[in-house]
């Protein structure tokens, strides 16, 4: 069976559509990071460094959950790797 995700870009859409699409995976922001729901800062698993809302990416984890990284190439190669297994 294969496997198809459909990736859509959400780098140019409002911060508010940003942040509502957060709630709805369980997380929030605090107007400029991805912070958890009990008001941590979100880190990226990759950098540790917290992930601010305007350059987030979204993606699915192997157990359907949501995994949060920071947009740039190196962690979507890494993040590709690591879950190609």
């Amino acid at each position: 069976m294969v496997n198809m995700t459909n990736i859509i870009s959400i780098k140019w859409y409002s911060k508010d559509f940003k942040t509502c699409l957060l709630q709805e995976l369980g997380y929030n922001s605090d107007g400029t990071h991805v912070v958890d729901k009990n008001g941590n800062p979100v880190l990226d698993r990759y950098t540790k460094e917290p992930v601010q809302i305007t350059n987030m990416a979204i993606l699915p984890d192997k157990q359907g959950d949501a995994v949060i990284l920071n947009d740039n190439p190196l962690n979507i190669i890494c993040y590709l790797t690591e879950f190609e297994k």
